[in-house]
């Protein structure tokens, strides 16, 4: 009887194991099957929904090109002062940087032995003035005696150094009991009213300026200076190739220094343009610089531009349309001829940087 009960519960076990390992295999067989298995789907049940980019709203506008050339001051006169005769210094009356008017003496030199000859030069000339009237001197003895007493006479002009026209006594190189010889250095003198500001500019930019044409001035303090171009070169400079140009500015209360830094601005040609952030300009497959806009027919469409000038505010660019839907975000997501959905980018306003 113990024999007979095992044994039935031998066959259910091994029943139940048999069972578990078909299930298991089925299960497996299903999974399997599945994964191989892939519906058909009809493309003409796909729909590609447009991609949606940012754009401004921008016209065309009359532009005039400023043209921004890098110069320096010169003194409209600046003059070093040589003497023309030689002697001692005995006399500075006038200080460095202090302003003089013209035939205000700068230097003086001993002038003791040189007005002693002028004395008697000047008597022997009107002595033999009267025997000239007189008949009593030749025409050749008198023009001796004229000659020494003019030349008597400038020797002790020049004993005083006087400024040519009214300047600014910039620098005194010497010092009083120096000894001074013909042709030596006394002072320099600048006139610093008008002041000319010169600089260099290229010759594509030469066809739109002419002499008598404005120009604004800004010095390096941030001083701004109304002027007008009175020099255009006529010949290039051989090593850049570009043209010498001045500038003169009216200087009364001596803010422009000589030899300081400052830029020239200057008016270019007028033309149609825009105005768009630096960021979204682009090359094509060919190298062209350009934008992406939308088209009328909600496609979109690259246009080459030409570049006029970067300001703090944006690019200035030519060759667009006098209306436009400029693409301004999304154009890398996007090809020449695609459908798309636009929105207004409302980031950026007549307030807004826009680079």
């Amino acid at each position: 009887m113990t024999r007979l009960i095992a044994a039935k519960n031998f066959l259910s076990s091994r029943s139940n194991i048999e069972w578990s390992i078909m299930f298991i295999s089925f299960a497996m067989v299903w999974m399997v099957s599945g994964y191989f298995y892939s519906p058909e789907i009809k493309t003409d049940e796909i729909v590609k929904e447009d991609i949606t980019v940012r754009v401004m709203n921008q016209n065309s506008i009359l532009y005039q090109e400023e043209i921004l050339i890098k110069g320096f001051a010169e003194a409209d006169k600046k003059v070093e002062l040589k003497s023309e005769t030689s002697g001692k210094v005995i006399g500075l009356p006038i200080q460095q940087g202090s302003f003089v008017k013209k035939g205000d003496v700068i230097c003086s030199l001993f002038i003791a032995e040189k007005e002693s000859f002028f004395k008697k030069a000047e008597l022997e000339f009107k002595s033999a003035e009267k025997l000239f009237e007189e008949g009593l001197y030749s025409s050749n003895q008198f023009q001796n005696i004229k000659s020494n007493f003019e030349r008597a006479k400038l020797e002790l002009d020049n004993a005083s150094i006087k400024a040519p026209f009214d300047g600014i006594v910039d620098r005194i190189s010497i010092d009083e009991g120096d000894f001074l010889s013909r042709g030596s250095t006394c002072a320099k003198l600048l006139d610093l009213d008008p002041m000319i500001l010169v600089g260099e500019i290229s010759e594509s930019d030469l066809m739109n300026i002419s002499t008598g044409s404005p120009a604004l001035i800004e010095t390096i303090d941030g001083n701004k200076f109304n002027g007008t171009i009175s020099y255009i070169a006529s010949s290039a400079n051989p090593y850049t190739h570009t043209f010498r140009i001045e500038v003169k500015v009216s200087n009364e209360a001596g803010l422009i220094k000589d030899g300081a830094s400052a830029k020239i601005f200057v008016s270019g040609k007028e033309q149609m343009a825009n105005i768009v952030p630096l960021s979204i300009l682009r090359l094509d497959d060919d190298g062209n610089l350009g934008v992406r806009l939308v088209s009328n027919q909600g496609t979109v469409e690259f246009k080459k531009i030409n570049l006029i000038q970067d300001t703090k505010n944006g690019v200035w660019v030519s060759g667009l349309p006098s209306s436009s839907k400029i693409i301004t975000v999304g154009q890398d997501y996007v090809n020449d001829g695609e459908k798309v959905n636009f929105a207004l980018d409302q980031r950026l306003n007549p307030n807004e940087k826009l680079n």
